[in-house]
């Protein structure tokens, strides 16, 4: 008889320094069964159910929890997605439960949303119902967690681009199980965190570590890895970078742990990338660029991507002394701006005060005089470059404004700005600017580098700030670098699965 599979989803990266609380309504997604023959084209949850399907398991959706990164969630969302998944357990009554997250949440009250989650479901399923759970690469992996789940898959890209491949090995490790093998997961912590502006697994020293992981995996020393770094922008009690390691045999999966979770502490300092450039420095090299390709500048701190309000206008108010010098592509988030330029109309020009109404203490607003409205859209976009490719984003209205030379995109909610549909689609072309302005932490890098005479990451005001030292938490553990040194003592260990 086969296995009945119950798969659900709770996605949401929190951002402690955001104040806006994400209700209910910032969740989308396709509950229920229809979640399995929905069009999940690229994304984690088709992996899993074209893996386990073509195996001949019996799927069944519960609750499709979405949505992108932004401020804790309610104490209200995580109880109505608990109170949901419940009632599809029950329903189905499941040999195993598929659990799709991102792993880096807090909520009102918790640090720890889906280590709470995962340790609710336990409780109701018992000790005989596998579950698997799939995380972004950023995610906050507690001890909660891993005394919980059976089997934990991290995405191994950075930009992202293996969502479907996280959920084909998500769902492999289910299939293993069922199989009769025998796995053994261990978890090691390392008391770190870093920017995400600051490396990816394409270059560098992070590549390494991952390429060390992939050949064990390929010379099958070990069935499945993930590297976690954890989102910075937490501020709660519990919060680490860890490693992850499946294997056959516990001795191997606690020994590579170890020397994997080993090579991430060497990389602690490596991770922070390079020092932030003041903006002026980056203004002068577009002054004098003669490659006829546009600068690139990374307003990290403010990236929705990584739970920002995206609503600084630090990078205009820097860019607008040189209006009738640089064309630049440019954009904040300011729905009461976009109002305003919609009531003065197409054609026209207006004063308008933008920037710095979602997230006052973290910006300073700044006055846009003349500015001519050009367009006026309430459409979205599909995502064109490598990461989500094909995905529908709606940024909600949208004003384009020329100010000189600047093009200024004011917007609803734009969350997704790092693909370059998202300029294309309302008019501007990006690769034609001298300037263009990507409120992103490393996602944009893909779409970018290719047309990018040089990336810049400057010292910008935000909740998603590289300078980590400068933010306000209170509830962060102690140690945790950089705000403390830390000694290298790791120890990895084995929660479950034991003989």
């Amino acid at each position: 008889m086969a296995k009945k599979v119950l798969i659900s989803q709770f996605s949401e990266e929190s951002n402690s320094f955001n104040p806006i609380i994400r209700q209910i309504s910032g969740f989308g997604g396709v509950s229920g069964d229809n979640m399995i023959t929905a069009n999940q084209s690229g994304l984690t949850v088709k992996g899993v159910v074209d893996v386990l399907k073509n195996a001949g398991f019996e799927l069944y959706g519960g609750v499709d929890f979405r949505s992108g990164s932004a401020g804790p969630v309610s104490n209200e969302t995580v109880d109505y997605f608990l109170e949901q998944t419940k009632q599809h357990i029950e329903r189905v009554k499941p040999d195993c439960l598929m659990l799709v997250m991102h792993g880096a949440t807090v909520s009102e009250s918790s640090g720890d949303v889906c280590g709470d989650m995962i340790s609710e479901l336990r409780s109701v399923v018992g000790e005989d119902v596998v579950i698997s759970v799939s995380f972004d690469l950023h995610a906050n992996v507690t001890e909660q967690t891993v005394k919980n789940a059976d089997y934990i898959t991290g995405y191994q890209k950075y930009p992202h681009l293996d969502h479907y491949e996280t959920g084909v090995r998500a769902g492999q490790r289910i299939i293993d199980h069922y199989n009769g093998e025998k796995s053994y997961l261990s978890y090691g912590a390392i008391p770190m965190i870093a920017p995400a502006s600051g490396y990816t697994t394409s270059t560098g020293k992070l590549k390494l570590l991952m390429d060390k992981g992939h050949k064990y995996v390929a010379d099958g020393i070990i069935k499945d890895f993930s590297v976690f770094q954890a989102q910075p922008w937490l501020d709660c009690p519990i919060l680490n970078s860890s490693v992850v390691v499946i294997a056959n045999n516990k001795e191997t999966s606690l020994a590579i742990s170890l020397e994997l979770a080993n090579l991430e502490y060497d990389l602690k300092d490596d991770l922070f990338g390079n020092p932030l450039s003041p903006i002026k420095d980056v203004i002068e090299f577009a002054l004098n660029n003669k490659t006829g390709k546009p600068v690139v500048i990374a307003d990290t701190a403010d990236s929705p991507n990584a739970g920002a309000t995206g609503d600084s206008a630090y990078v205009i108010e820097k860019l607008l002394p040189y209006k009738d010098d640089l064309r630049c592509a440019l954009v904040v988030n300011d729905p009461a701006a976009v109002d305003e330029a919609f009531s003065i109309g197409v054609g026209n020009y207006g004063d308008i005060m933008v920037g710095a109404k979602l997230a006052p203490k973290l910006s300073n607003p700044v006055l846009i005089k003349n500015a001519k409205i050009k367009s006026l859209h309430d459409h979205g976009f599909f995502m064109a470059g490598p990461q989500e490719r094909g995905q529908f984003r709606y940024p909600g209205k949208t004003a384009v404004l020329l100010v000189g030379k600047l093009n200024i995109l004011l917007c609803y909610h734009a969350a997704t700005i790092g693909d370059r549909s998202f300029y294309y689609s309302y008019g501007v072309d990006p690769d034609f600017c001298d300037i263009v302005s990507v409120k992103a932490c490393t996602s944009f890098r893909a779409g970018y580098e290719p047309i990018a005479a040089k990336i810049f990451n400057p010292a910008t005001p935000g909740a998603a700030n590289a300078s980590l030292l400068d933010l306000p938490f209170e509830k962060r553990p102690k140690p945790l670098y950089p705000f403390e040194e830390i000694e290298k003592i790791i120890t990895t260990k084995i929660y479950r699965n034991k003989d």
